[in-house]
């Protein structure tokens, strides 16, 4: 019971420092890289560009903001948080703990999941490759502050070398 309470704080626990690690390491990189931080303001600028056409166009103004608000919110979710939570589930259920395992499928879950949530944005993208690197390690170093966390002891208490090395005698039937 006491390892149940203990994995309910510390699953939670690792998604959130994951989820927050990722944001930082995407805001650094865009800081420290021109080719990112270029265009993510870039992006940032036409979208807001042509939020700013849009509202001035026609009386839509708030469906419109909801679109936009709708679009950047399932990519935050996708990018930083959908990603390792995926990899917290599959580690809690399998009792996978390799953290090579668990920073694999991070990086690779990171990478896929905004460009399939949004394939509109993929098209015609000449930094889909450099981006997609970008998401995957962010994947990875998510997942590896996951298994720092919670992800080492995931899934059920394992036997002890003890347990495993003790040979129990057949159950004697009884005639």
């Amino acid at each position: 019971m006491l390892r149940f309470i203990g994995r309910l704080i510390l699953v939670p626990l690792g998604l959130l420092l994951a989820a927050i690690t990722a944001g930082a390491f995407l805001v650094a990189v865009g800081t420290i890289q021109p080719q990112f931080g270029g265009a993510v303001t870039e992006t940032a600028i036409s979208t807001l560009r042509s939020l700013v056409e849009s509202l001035l166009a026609d009386g839509e103004t708030l469906d419109r903001f909801v679109r936009l608000a709708k679009i950047v919110t399932s990519l935050t979710l996708a990018v930083l948080v959908l990603p390792v939570s995926v990899v917290a589930v599959v580690a809690e259920v399998f009792a996978m703990r390799p953290w090579i395992l668990q920073m694999l499928l991070g990086a690779l879950l990171t990478a896929v999941l905004p460009w399939a949530m949004t394939p509109e944005l993929i098209a015609g993208q000449q930094l889909a490759s450099p981006v997609t690197g970008l998401l995957s390690a962010t994947g990875a170093l998510a997942a590896s502050i996951y298994w720092i966390v919670a992800g080492r002891t995931a899934g059920a208490e394992p036997q002890s070398v003890e347990e495993r090395a003790t040979v129990r005698a057949p159950a004697r039937s009884r005639r």
